[in-house]
């Protein structure tokens, strides 16, 4: 364990060299935003424009999404790399303590300290210029709060046939799915010797075309007999839901559904990604 606290260490020290400066840019990009727009806006003589909460929150969708997809292949791609993955592979630590190692600084520490800044100082922001609206924490809440409470009472309205979806308006339930995007190109990272982001996504996209021209026909096929056998039996709403039993049960549980799936997938990538470490050579 001490040996894998300092594996663990150096490994961040590491990854800080490699993306250090990169991540400080896309942390603080909100607040380069605000300033490039303000001066910008003043310069043309409009006066200064302060940067409202929606495009700052589209700001916040984009840098996450260049994050989840750049530091992976940024902080680990070099293990690919000859000369620098042989130094790799002479580390004194298992192939289990390397990769625990990387999930932890992809999946924790990476997105943690990036919303911790970018949302402190999202929130500083706002606290300086009233004219930016809320923050970004308090516009999360005011929305959970919103979509909750509309979940909750379609829920009642339909008698419970519509199950009760609150729970998926809390940030922590896309924590697992934040994950799975990171170890999804932190395997990229690992498996290609270059371009190693666009060859993942590229992956992705035929992944996905493959399993849509698989399913597809699969369910189109029993959803409409379904649906024709409905028809006949003038069947209410509530009948035709209960004649397609795991999809009523899916739908029922679907946090429980999406929370299984999820691990049981980011579990296959952790396990992946331990098996293309022990199995790297030059």
């Amino acid at each position: 364990m001490n040996r894998f606290g300092r594996y663990l260490v150096t490994d961040i020290k590491n990854a800080i060299a490699r993306y250090g400066i990169s991540f400080l840019i896309m942390a603080t990009v909100s607040l380069t935003s605000y300033l490039l727009v303000g001066f910008f806006t003043l310069i043309v003589g409009t006066g200064w424009y302060s940067l409202e909460m929606i495009p700052r929150s589209v700001i916040l969708g984009i840098t996450l999404v260049i994050l989840t997809i750049s530091a992976p292949a940024k902080i680990y791609g070099f293990i690919t790399d000859k000369k620098e993955g042989s130094q790799f592979l002479m580390i004194p630590a298992s192939s289990l303590e390397k990769t625990l190692s990387m999930i932890i600084v992809c999946c924790v520490v990476v997105p943690f300290t990036f919303f911790a800044v970018y949302l402190s100082l999202d929130q500083i922001l706002c606290l300086i210029d009233g004219r930016c609206g809320d923050s970004l924490i308090i516009a999360i809440h005011n929305g959970q709060t919103v979509l909750s409470d509309v979940f909750q009472k379609a829920s009642m309205e339909s008698q419970n046939i519509i199950p009760d979806y609150s729970s998926f308006t809390s940030p922590w339930m896309y924590a697992d799915d934040l994950a799975q995007g990171f170890l999804l190109f932190l395997l990229g990272a690992l498996l290609f010797k270059s371009s190693k982001p666009a060859k993942t996504v590229g992956c992705l996209i035929l992944l996905s075309i493959l399993f849509s021209m698989i399913m597809t026909p699969i369910v189109t096929h029993g959803a409409l007999e379904k649906f024709k056998e409905a028809t006949a039996n003038n069947m209410t709403p509530e009948e035709l839901f209960n004649t397609f039993p795991f999809f009523s049960w899916s739908v029922k549980h679907a946090v429980l559904v999406d929370c299984i799936s999820d691990t049981i997938v980011n579990i296959g990538l952790a396990i992946a990604i331990y098996f293309r470490v022990r199995k790297i050579k030059h």
